[in-house]
């Protein structure tokens, strides 16, 4: 919320260095940077991939996001075309529960995330919080260090294949967390682990 692509350049050159073709690292964010109601990002990001799809000729994708475009996500698997269009879905620092940290309501997005129980949260979480497991595999990626997805474990998705917490003195805060070194090995380890289910 309120960045920008640039945000995922060092996540873009990691896999890139580990092997990756550079020409299928595509970073995005939707019109408002994720600040507008996450249901109109969710269609934005469809027709995203679908350029993506048409222009690389990948079945589907792997969608690596982070903060709020992690709920984006969910929403266009949940509720647009993604099921059908993505493999593997990553999330890091998402306020899947909503966050106690929510002095951003001003922005229609925050609002949908603001507390636990908002009505936006409620219907994506419900009846599972990881629609279609049985074909798309979900990574989330979390932290201690956090201070904007708090309490730690909202960025948890029940039923995940792994929720994997980052904790110690290294932990990486909200802002880090998507150029963190260990946070980008266990990203690529569960993308190669998972890569033919």
């Amino acid at each position: 919320m309120t960045g920008s692509t640039s945000n995922m350049n060092a996540m873009k050159s990691n896999l890139q260095t580990n092997g990756w073709p550079a020409d299928r690292l595509v970073t995005w964010t939707d019109s408002s940077s994720m600040t507008q109601d996450l249901a109109k990002a969710a269609q934005q990001l469809s027709a995203k991939v679908d350029e993506v799809r048409g222009r690389t000729g990948a079945d589907k994708v792997v969608l690596a996001t982070w903060s709020a475009s992690t709920l984006a996500a969910r929403y266009y698997i949940k509720n647009l075309d993604g099921a059908d269009k993505v493999s593997q879905y990553i999330g890091f620092a998402g306020p899947q529960h909503g966050t106690t940290n929510n002095g951003c309501q001003w922005y229609v997005s925050c609002q949908q995330f603001a507390s636990p129980n908002t009505p936006f949260l409620k219907a994506l979480n419900s009846p599972t919080e990881v629609p279609f497991n049985d074909r798309i595999d979900y990574l989330t990626i979390r932290s201690t260090a956090d201070y904007n997805a708090v309490p730690t474990d909202t960025a948890m998705l029940a039923g995940a294949d792994e929720n994997y917490l980052m904790s110690g003195p290294t932990a990486p805060n909200h802002l880090m967390i998507v150029s963190n070194a260990a946070a980008l090995a266990k990203m690529r380890s569960f993308i190669t682990a998972h890569e033919n289910d």
